[in-house]
């Protein structure tokens, strides 16, 4: 009967750790063998090591996995907050190829993993299953690593790149929003500092006021009341939030996405943003205006916030340079 106890107590041990093993391989999408066995190694390796630490409760473990520093950072960040381990052991999706707008592969990227998340003391408050994306260099090493927009929403917003033929741009811009809701959960003011231009526009409240000494400006200043800072004075702000809140949990939600019809690098993006703190929740319109005249370096001249109930800012109510 002993020898029966120890059996079953390391058959559990041993079927425990292959549990937490994840098995990743792409259905489609690239055509380079070598290249596809690496990164589904990679992926792989990555979401094993992940559920090993959410099991075990530890730090994850990067050993064997080529992974930029910045990219275990931002994993490390939310990690912090709350563990997350994927729903599935056995993954299979498609392959991602990320162009520039001159049609060059800047990288490929893995959407639509659903992962469970696992507050630590309760200091998390949000859905409890979310996806996730992961981004690889043209080489096969893991670059980022974010919490995404869902399946369909996403798949609405590609279909209509398709039709307006700025597919590659659009998913440039679903990345980089994705970039910016996660700086938010992170608390990552370096990337904050990073993406906005340093003459931002940024809005919020219903006090009316006049921005000068511009290149950017509003074409209708009098529309609106509103509170306008500049990039120093809200990063000073946002330092105090992120200092002081025991966790942020943003989520952007019911993207729009339209063009500049005569500036073809800006793109205004509207979208709702649910905001919640420990202390403090709200749930509002965000409008982002996007430059990409440096595909590489991307950034954000405009940020406005404004309640549900208020009609939303769009690219005809600012002047850009």
């Amino acid at each position: 009967m002993k020898r029966l106890y120890i059996y079953i107590f390391l058959m559990a041990i041993i079927f425990g750790a292959r549990a937490q093993e994840v098995s990743f391989r792409f259905s489609d999408g690239i055509d380079d063998s070598a290249l596809k066995t690496k990164m589904e190694h990679q992926v792989s390796a990555l979401l094993s090591a992940i559920n090993r630490a959410a099991a075990d409760k530890a730090d994850i473990n990067y050993s064997g996995i080529d992974i930029d520093p910045l990219a275990s950072q931002s994993i490390g960040m939310t990690w912090r907050v709350v563990r997350f381990n994927t729903e599935d052991e056995d993954i299979v999706d498609h392959c991602i190829r990320q162009k520039t707008a001159s049609g060059k592969i800047r990288g490929f990227q893995v959407r639509n993993i659903s992962v469970i998340m696992n507050p630590i003391d309760g200091a998390y408050d949000g859905p409890q299953t979310r996806e996730i994306t992961i981004d690889l260099s043209p080489t096969g090493k893991i670059e980022d690593f974010n919490f995404a927009m869902g399946t369909t929403e996403y798949a609405g917003l590609m279909r209509k790149g398709d039709e307006l033929g700025d597919l590659d741009r659009r998913m440039q811009i679903i990345h980089w929003c994705e970039q910016f809701q996660n700086a938010y959960n992170k608390c990552d003011i370096g990337f904050m500092e990073n993406i906005f231009s340093d003459d931002a526009i940024i809005i919020t409240g219903k006090i009316k006021t006049q921005r000068v000494k511009s290149d950017l400006a509003m074409s209708n200043a009098s529309k609106v009341e509103y509170v306008q800072q500049n990039k120093a004075q809200y990063l000073n702000g946002l330092r105090r939030i992120f200092r002081n809140a025991k966790y942020i949990n943003v989520k952007f939600s019911d993207y729009k996405i339209v063009r500049h019809g005569s500036k073809p690098n800006y793109y205004g993006v509207t979208l709702q943003q649910d905001w919640a703190t420990n202390t403090y929740k709200d749930q509002g319109i965000v409008f982002l205006v996007w430059d990409f005249s440096n595909e590489d370096t991307p950034k954000i001249h405009v940020r406005t916030w404004q309640p549900l109930t208020e009609q939303a800012f769009a690219l005809s109510d600012f002047k850009l340079p």
